[in-house]
């Protein structure tokens, strides 16, 4: 299929979401992962015969023996709020998207708990993160870009300044910050890993998610 004139498997890239954002579907799907066009594209990639050499490659790696410090590394999604870097276990975020409609709580909204979102036609508790762990970041509310995180039961969705993506990053005792609580952040904060985009906190998800979820009773 084609959008507008650009060669099927690249509107995304060019008029979609990861490119001029010019595709009149945009306003409806949000996201080109919503998109028939962009998902039929997905499972055309399962539907390829494999390469030649696709069972010797895979055997090979298959095969091969793991690398010892690859057991110590722990898959965690990076975000940024207001200036600072921030992370949470891979498996406690489902996905990062964009902003949805919201709305305020009336009697409960507030500073922490700004309301529920639609995020794929759910509505979902709003929180600004930022002002839970006491992060100057600006604008929360009309941020573009939102993470949802939680597990088997609910949902939690709230604003980001951007998404690094996830990174595999070795969490040992040289890792852990000092024992002296001065922000809401250090009482949440496990872990302080360096990467290239500066020092990242590392959460403490059973302790964030508690104190989020006691905010709705």
């Amino acid at each position: 299929m084609k959008e507008a004139g650009i060669p099927e498997g690249s509107c995304w890239n060019q008029i979609g979401i990861y490119g001029s954002r010019e595709c009149p579907r945009l306003a409806e799907v949000i996201h080109c992962r919503s998109c028939g066009v962009y998902q039929a594209a997905g499972r055309a990639l399962f539907d390829r015969p494999p390469a030649e050499d696709a069972i010797e490659r895979w055997t090979e790696q298959l095969a091969a023996v793991p690398d010892e410090d690859a057991a110590e590394r722990t898959s965690l999604v990076v975000f940024r709020l207001g200036s600072e870097w921030f992370a949470l276990p891979s498996e406690r975020v489902r996905e990062g998207v964009a902003a949805g409609p919201w709305r305020r709580v009336p009697h409960r909204s507030g500073k922490s708990l700004l309301g529920i979102m639609s995020v794929r036609g759910d509505l979902i508790p709003y929180f600004s993160l930022a002002a839970v762990l006491g992060v100057e970041s600006e604008g929360d509310s009309a941020s573009e870009l939102v993470l949802v995180c939680g597990g088997e039961g609910r949902r939690l969705v709230f604003p980001v300044g951007a998404i690094l993506g996830a990174r595999r990053l070795i969490l040992d005792e040289e890792s852990r910050p000092p024992a002296t609580v001065g922000r809401a952040t250090d009482a949440y904060t496990r872990w302080l890993v360096p990467l290239h985009v500066g020092s990242v906190a590392v959460l403490d998800a059973e302790r964030l998610f508690g104190a989020l979820e006691a905010m709705l009773r």
